[in-house]
């Protein structure tokens, strides 16, 4: 679909507008989306429904009203933009060479137009999870933006090339999990938003989940919030975006068992409401001042599980139960999102049993079983609900007041052996796009802009008037080079969070903190020798903002930490560590750690950094009979000296075992091993890894202890410090260089 112009970041392209509106600003000409389309995963209105008409009720695997077929699918639903649809998915073919793609496939024809691939890195999550985000479209360009199970962020053109491109694992330290749970990211107005788990560097430091909002056009760092206090699980509860009470919030469901409200152009926390003891997986929904939650977790205040709840989303600060204004305990939707219509609000358990309650009360009105496994949450669209299952069925379904209506039931795959449907259906212009692990199947006819047109105009809403009350520093992360520089801006907001105006260079007091030097009048800094980590700050009228800033040394690097007191701040999860007295000298230790989050990555310099080489010194002890893991990252690789195994891994992708090499190595503790980890981009396309280990008083060895020739080859990355295990594990005379 062409686009005629852009739209105002304010307004977003999910303004609802009633009909006398529309009838009065056609010929304004800003663009918003028509809801033909099925953008970002919970479809053009974030609530899992569509408006469009006539749509299939029913079809068969074997052919029938099926226009075309993938033979490979996944567990990420699909977006559907113009004549495209977009799937995040994992290649085909051997597991050894696991990538993460995003296939562009034209919607008319079935055939793939484009692909790009991914290789992982840094990540826990196994092949089978990967490709579990959603992507999403962003209608003012046209440009796709996904998150990898790599916590890496990419903008892709509708064409495919690269837009840009963040590494949340390398700058803030983003950590995923063996579940795989990866939150889909969605774009509101200017942004894109979306949360991950992280454990970064100075008010980042501490491990906890943050949410985040990114320039959709450049990739900067637009703020990052951080409303919880605790964290139980990761989670991929996708957020809502709502007008209330003056304020435009972003809400969703975190993993401290909390709903969050924030605001859309700052991340300023609003109101929050606990009520679960593990992480929320779902998303709402909203309607007239009202939030519709749902979880399957244990609740915090009954022993029951699971909960279905309407709450009042109007309030400030820490909500309690006197803000709910219905809820039922005791039904259990971990995984599936709920949907609804006028009447009643349909939501699916862990065990693919649909119920309906009744919007006003809450009263459950029905339920109805289609199997014993639910992940994919159901698609509301034409009076009927579509819905697929973890036990491979994929039914079409009319609700009613009294019960469901089965209008068609198919299992995909062998009966025997049913393919399993993790994914959420789409529509998009008359068609229904399912799913399945191993295929994808466009289901009726195309009518294109078959719910009405493509596009209608809204007047613009003037800015706010009220006092400043929040400055934004733009861009809010930097990473700089010594010597070089950054010009920063700065936003105003009220305290709704409404854009006021940008600041003029003469009312801004700007100053900075942890970092040497000054920012000049013109908002410039310019970075000083050396590597430095600390906070730029933006007066305005007694308001201040912030923006993180990290200047990090070029190579060679040469730590021996004898005049260190503390881990060097500019490096990413530097509080993992600490420098500490040993042996005579000063070393770096990573601490005794019994807990589940005791694994430490230490990143220490740019993500774009290649060819180079990374050594250190490393040194474990026993702690009641178990020896610690401790390892070297280079350019994304991860070589890591295990001690209980006694042998040495080199991982290109941590939790693919195919990728894995090992090789054998006894190694004693309490004595000092050199290891050295060499990595070298090749001009065939492959990246030539290799590995040394011996006892530190020992002269080099010739011969490589390990070594790799990979063919889905990580290019670049940033070197870093990796330690495991329970016990006490020291490191000295960390080098990194780069290669002849």
């Amino acid at each position: 679909m062409k686009m005629q112009t852009s739209i105002p970041s304010w307004i977003g392209w999910r303004a609802r507008v009633s009909p006398m509106v529309l009838a009065l600003v056609i010929t304004c000409g800003v663009t918003v989306v028509g809801a033909a389309n099925w953008p970002e995963w919970r479809g053009p209105n974030r609530d899992g429904t569509s408006a469009e008409t006539n749509l299939p009720e029913r079809w068969s695997p074997a052919g029938e009203n099926v226009a075309w077929s993938l033979p490979f699918g996944g567990r990420s639903t699909p977006v559907v933009f113009g004549n495209r649809l977009y799937l995040q998915t994992i290649t085909a073919g051997a597991t050894s060479l696991t990538q993460e793609r995003l296939v562009a496939v034209d919607v008319d024809t079935g055939r793939i137009v484009w692909e790009k691939r991914y290789s992982i890195y840094l990540s826990d999550v196994p092949q089978h999870r990967a490709g579990w985000a959603s992507p999403a479209v962003d209608p003012d360009t046209g440009n796709i933006v996904m998150f990898t199970v790599a916590a890496e962020l990419i903008a892709l053109s509708p064409t495919g090339e690269e837009v840009w491109k963040r590494s949340l694992s390398e700058e803030y330290g983003a950590i995923t999990t063996h579940g795989g749970r990866t939150v889909s990211p969605i774009i509101e107005g200017d942004t894109v938003i979306l949360n991950t788990l992280l454990m970064g560097w100075g008010d980042l430091g501490r491990p906890g989940n943050r949410y985040f909002a990114f320039d959709k056009r450049t990739g900067h760092t637009v703020w990052v919030s951080a409303p919880q206090n605790k964290h139980y699980d990761t989670n991929y509860a996708t957020p809502i975006v709502a007008d209330v009470a003056g304020q435009r919030l972003i809400i969703v469901g975190g993993t401290d068992g909390t709903f969050h409200a924030m605001q859309v152009a700052t991340g300023k926390p609003v109101w929050s409401l606990e009520v679960s003891k593990r992480a929320i997986l779902n998303s709402v929904l909203f309607r007239d001042n009202t939030v519709y939650i749902t979880h399957g977790e244990e609740n915090i205040d009954t022993t029951e599980m699971g909960m279905v709840a309407a709450v009042d989303a109007v309030g400030s600060g820490v909500r309690t139960g006197s803000a709910i204004r219905w809820k039922s305990t005791g039904f259990m939707p971990t995984f599936s999102s709920p949907v609804m219509d006028r009447d009643r609000l349909y939501v699916v358990d862990n065990g693919a049993v649909l119920a309906a309650f009744d919007l006003k009360t809450g009263t459950q009105a029905w339920t109805r079983s289609f199997g014993t496994l639910q992940k994919g949450s159901p698609v509301l669209a034409d009076g009927k609900i579509y819905l697929g299952t973890e036990n491979g069925k994929f039914y079409i379904l009319r609700p009613s007041a009294t019960g469901v209506e089965v209008l068609d039931e198919d299992i995909i795959g062998d009966p025997a052996d049913p393919d399993p449907i993790v994914a959420s259906p789409a529509v998009a212009d008359g068609r229904i796009y399912v799913t399945s692990m191993n295929r994808v199947y466009a289901i009726g006819t195309r009518r294109a802009g078959a719910a009405g047109p493509q596009s209608y105009s809204v007047p613009p809403r003037a800015g706010s008037r009220a006092e400043v009350a929040q400055v934004q520093v733009l861009p809010q992360e930097v990473i700089l080079d010594p010597g070089g520089a950054q010009s920063f801006t700065v936003k105003l907001f009220d305290g709704n969070g409404v854009f006021v105006r940008d600041a003029a260079a003469t009312e801004i007091q700007w100053s900075v903190e942890q970092l040497p030097g000054a920012v000049g009048a013109n908002g410039r800094y310019t970075a000083a020798a050396g590597g430095a980590a600390g906070y730029v700050r933006a007066t305005v009228g007694g308001v201040t903002g912030q923006a993180r800033l990290r200047v990090l040394p070029a190579l060679p690097l040469n730590y021996d930490f004898e005049s260190l007191t503390a881990t060097p701040a500019w490096w990413t999860a530097n509080l993992k560590m600490q420098v500490t007295d040993f042996e005579g000298g000063k070393v770096l230790l990573r601490p005794r750690d019994e807990t589940v989050g005791r694994r430490a990555r230490l990143i220490i310099g740019r993500g774009e950094w290649t060819n180079y080489t990374v050594e250190a010194d490393v040194h474990g002890v026993v702690a009641r009979r178990q020896r610690g893991d401790p390892g070297l990252i280079n350019q994304r690789y991860v070589m890591v000296l295990f001690g209980n195994g006694q042998r040495v891994e080199l991982h290109p992708w941590q939790a693919a075992d195919e990728m894995t090499v090992r090789v054998p190595f006894a190694w004693d503790a309490d004595t000092w091993y050199r290891m050295k980890l060499r990595v070298e981009p090749r001009a065939d396309g492959t990246t030539l890894v290799q590995g040394k280990v011996w006892k530190r008083d020992d002269a080099e060895p010739a011969a490589w202890t390990i070594e790799k020739i990979d063919s889905v080859p990580h290019r670049h990355g940033a070197p870093g410090l990796y330690g495991d295990g329970i016990s006490n594990l020291y490191f000295d005379n960390l080098r990194v260089y780069a290669n002849n």
